[in-house]
């Protein structure tokens, strides 16, 4: 679990299961946030299971900054409350959200699934060039 806290409330972020496909392991997370009914779910392709920054910056991306339809209609954004939180604090979640970024970059990279080495072959890329060396 992992958690951070933005304008007086906790996004919080669990690791719920691992699903083992073709295409490698899917990481299931469930993210709560302090004073809200809603809660959501991430699903994301990795190795790791860890909560780490690339997965809180996902979270806090695409569940309140991004704002795309999923998200008002079953996730985080479905409740007014964080809704009106997220509008009202945003500079602090773009901070936040900086700051993960930077933590990013300390990490090592991820180990890339055959399935993105297929497609990197596909666009004509190696490993090194996605990953900024």
């Amino acid at each position: 679990m992992r958690e951070i806290i933005i304008g007086g409330r906790s996004i919080t972020v669990s690791h719920v299961e691992t699903e083992t496909t073709e295409y490698g392991d899917i990481q299931r997370y469930r993210i709560e946030v302090s004073g809200a009914d809603a809660v959501t779910h991430l699903s994301s392709l990795r190795s790791s299971p860890n909560i780490d920054a690339r997965v809180m910056a996902s979270v806090i991306d695409t569940e309140l900054l991004l704002g795309y339809e999923g998200s008002a209609a079953s996730g985080l954004l479905r409740d007014s409350g964080i809704r009106a939180w997220r509008d009202q604090h945003r500079p602090l979640i773009e901070q936040a959200l900086d700051r993960l970024r930077d933590e990013m970059k300390d990490l090592p990279p991820e180990p890339v699934s055959d399935v993105e080495r297929l497609l990197l072959r596909a666009f004509d890329m190696n490993d090194d060039e996605v990953r900024g060396a």
